[in-house]
């Protein structure tokens, strides 16, 4: 209880840090290494004959990435590519705009909250669904691995990021709104 005497809302936790051998939608992957095509790739593509070869230069980067693919697919070998999504720090917005994204009102975007598990600190963490990766799962794990300990959201949250992802997906644009009265 409080010092009002109100019962005081269960505390839970957003994240858990382990040395997992396996992946789970809402894993954090810091530092991933992700390609980026090149800025000639229409191009290249569109007067690409079959069978032609190409000397286009890949692009590495490095990206703080999210683990969207649900976890009972990946458990169960269902998919060879896993699908992720870009995070970054949440002050990387100004202060209105943050309160904005935690109330829901950017759809393209899902404010996580910040981690304090030792070693492992970062602060609230905005998640972007306009940019989006897959990479072939056999690298995620392998380069999982190589991360040691790695921090995981719980649910209930990564079932709120994934409602949430849906939702950015699944929005109408309409041609004709309804009026007001």
């Amino acid at each position: 209880m409080s010092e009002a005497g109100t019962p005081e809302a269960p505390s839970y936790l957003w994240y858990q840090a382990g040395n997992w051998t396996d992946l789970e939608q809402g894993d954090l992957l810091p530092n991933c290494p992700v390609l980026v095509p090149p800025s000639n790739l229409t191009e290249v593509f569109l007067t690409a004959k079959d069978g032609d070869e190409f000397g286009l230069e890949v692009i590495v980067q490095r990206a703080r990435l999210i683990v969207m693919s649900q976890s009972c697919d990946l458990a169960a070998g269902k998919i060879d590519q896993v699908l992720l999504c870009a995070h970054f720090p949440a002050s990387n917005h100004p202060k209105n705009i943050r309160s904005e994204i935690r109330k829901e009102r950017y759809p393209a975007l899902h404010m996580i909250e910040k981690c304090e598990l030792p070693n492992h600190e970062f602060e609230r963490q905005i998640i972007d669904f306009r940019t989006i990766y897959t990479l072939p799962k056999d690298f995620v794990l392998a380069f999982s691995g190589k991360l040691g300990k790695r921090v995981r959201l719980l649910s209930p949250y990564k079932e709120h990021l994934s409602q949430a992802f849906a939702r950015y997906f699944m929005r109408v644009g309409l041609p004709r709104p309804l009026r007001d009265e």
